[in-house]
């Protein structure tokens, strides 16, 4: 590839993959591939989605879902966080804690929600539980490992300083491992988005996950894409936020993988 363009399609990468992908939903609508009455055309997509914006509960709904999925995902990071440094200072409790995460980890969100309902009843606390359950674990995984991982060369150098157990814990231990860890928050910024739609949709009563649900069942295809759209958007301000503290905290690992490429 000439370098010129390389280096365009590189600055360019986001509109460029976003009109491929519109580009391509619109050769299959026109061919007929599928039925336009489940898979509408991209203008009708925009009307639909425009005539919403004008609508104070959908935006009202669009802001409640973030909201869930945002205070849920810190909620699972900080418990995830505290989980991989209980399992860094005792191994029993590690091993118990790993038990639980391998039993917990594969069940999907909504095999959660009908015990939450049953448990908590409808409202905050369910999606509460549902979030972090099954949100926890990436962070906390990814943090294990991460301290697991810190070479005896940084904790010598520590001790050296004359650092206690604790304070290479603080200071020299989990500093090298927020990198990896903001990895794993990430991941687990996608999921707490999944449970909170899926949440919203079998025992919610707003949230976009809830209308996604109602103009499902009234057939209004061009209505459940945009709303699709909008939640696209609350993942794309999740990772966003991820990142900006992952850079405030970790910039000078973010600015050596830099150099490194």
């Amino acid at each position: 590839m000439i370098p010129g363009i390389a280096v365009l399609a590189e600055k360019f990468r986001v509109p460029i993959c976003i009109a491929l992908v519109l580009g391509v939903w619109q050769i299959v609508f026109v061919l007929g591939v599928v039925n336009e009455k489940y898979f509408p055309s991209i203008p009708t997509i925009a009307v639909a989605f425009g005539q919403m914006l004008t609508d104070g509960s959908v935006i009202a709904a669009w802001a409640t879902t973030f909201l869930r999925a945002l205070i849920g995902l810190i909620g699972a990071a900080l418990l995830g966080v505290a989980l991989a440094i209980v399992s860094d200072l005792s191994p029993i409790l590690s091993r118990g804690i790993r038990y639980v995460s391998d039993v917990l980890q594969p069940i999907p969100p909504a095999a959660f929600v009908p015990m939450a309902v049953f448990m908590l009843g409808l409202g905050t606390k369910l999606y509460a539980f549902v979030i972090i359950l099954v949100t926890v674990w990436p962070p906390y995984l990814n943090g294990v490992a991460a301290l697991a991982g810190v070479g005896p060369v940084q904790l010598n150098t520590g001790r050296m300083f004359g650092l206690t157990n604790w304070g290479l814990l603080w200071r020299v231990k989990l500093p090298a491992a927020l990198p990896e860890i903001f990895t794993g928050i990430r991941y687990a910024a996608t999921i707490s988005l999944i449970a909170v739609i899926v949440s919203e949709m079998l025992a919610g009563r707003d949230g976009i996950g809830f209308m996604i649900f109602k103009k499902a069942f009234a057939m209004r295809t061009p209505e459940v894409f945009g709303l699709m759209f909008l939640v696209a958007i609350n993942g794309v301000l999740l990772n966003g936020l991820v990142n900006l503290l992952r850079r405030g905290l970790t910039g000078w690992h973010m600015r050596m993988m830099e150099r490194s490429e």
